[in-house]
């Protein structure tokens, strides 16, 4: 079963989700199958997902733990992450002890986003398992919809994200938290990535995402002295430090992407059709990886349109 949705009251129109939805069938085409025909099947798919460009979406409210701990953080019992590391290298063994209920979140670059959800059950009449796969792709827009709250009809994105962002921090310190609780490392330095359109429509860059430091305190803590009227700020990583990139591009004609923009106005990259837009001094300068340009190198073309 495939289901799209578009939306057709704005000028930007087109599909903004892709739901697919399947059973794994056998070699002779039945959907009663063993758990050896799932893995086998659900490998195949991750390796094309991963030759395609697909990378796992960690979210800026996700535990910094490594490939090799992901596995051990979600099918531990204490934990309440049950979001899988889509590249963590899965044995047989390890697959089978999956709950009958998993996912996997998926990004591509940072506008196209895929949830994936496998769900089986054992079925007497074919005396096998049937297992369906769903893939929700989604674009950035509703991928940031599905983790925020509306109060009500009129709230708009930008003002609700703006309102959760502070909170943020505290989610994340609650996954951390668990995470050492069953003995797992914390990776601080691992990096977040920008949401184009939380930086567009609210300025807030989540790659540079400040976390709360989850060896200085867990998360109960947190709470109870913030409840207290306590000052939070020593507990945070980098509070103090500039969030502002500098500018480390020499020439002012040409700029790789993923540096900070050295001068303001309209840029354009062969590496996309119709990329032409304008930036201001210091922003971050897009990347569009798996094009058929290879590096993607941004030109100026004026200060004026």
């Amino acid at each position: 079963m495939t289901s799209g949705f578009y939306i057709h009251d704005k000028p930007k129109r087109g599909i903004q989700s892709v739901r697919i939805d399947f059973f794994v069938p056998n070699s002779q085409g039945s959907y009663g199958v063993t758990k050896k025909d799932a893995y086998v099947a659900v490998q195949k798919l991750f390796k094309q997902l991963e030759e395609q460009g697909w990378q796992n979406d960690r979210r800026v409210t996700s535990a910094r733990i490594s490939l090799q701990d992901s596995y051990d953080y979600v099918t531990d019992e204490n934990v309440s992450s049950s979001f899988l590391n889509y590249q963590y290298p899965l044995t047989f063994d390890q697959f089978k002890q999956l709950p009958s209920l998993q996912f996997w979140d998926l990004r591509n670059g940072t506008d196209v986003f895929l949830d994936i959800t496998m769900q089986y059950n054992f079925e007497e009449e074919v005396n096998n398992y049937v297992y369906m796969i769903s893939l929700d792709f989604s674009s950035e827009e509703i991928h940031i919809n599905s983790y925020l709250s509306y109060d009500n009809p009129d709230d708009i994105m930008e003002s609700v994200f703006i309102e959760a962002y502070p909170d943020l921090p505290q989610a994340r310190l609650y996954a951390e938290t668990q995470a050492l609780e069953i003995g797992l490392d914390i990776q601080q330095d691992q990096p977040d990535y920008t949401l184009p359109l939380i930086l567009e429509k609210t300025g807030i860059d989540t790659s540079k995402f400040i976390s709360i430091d989850p060896y200085k305190i867990t998360y109960e803590e947190f709470i109870k002295l913030q409840e207290a009227g306590e000052d939070m700020t020593p507990y945070y990583e980098n509070k103090t430090k500039p969030n502002k990139p500098e500018i480390t591009s020499q020439a002012k004609g040409r700029c790789l992407a993923g540096q900070p923009c050295p001068i303001s106005g309209y840029w354009f990259t062969l590496a996309k059709a119709d990329s032409r837009a304008y930036f201001k001094q210091g922003d971050i300068m897009p990347n569009y990886p798996h094009n058929n340009w290879g590096e993607v190198i941004w030109q100026f073309e004026g200060e004026k349109g």
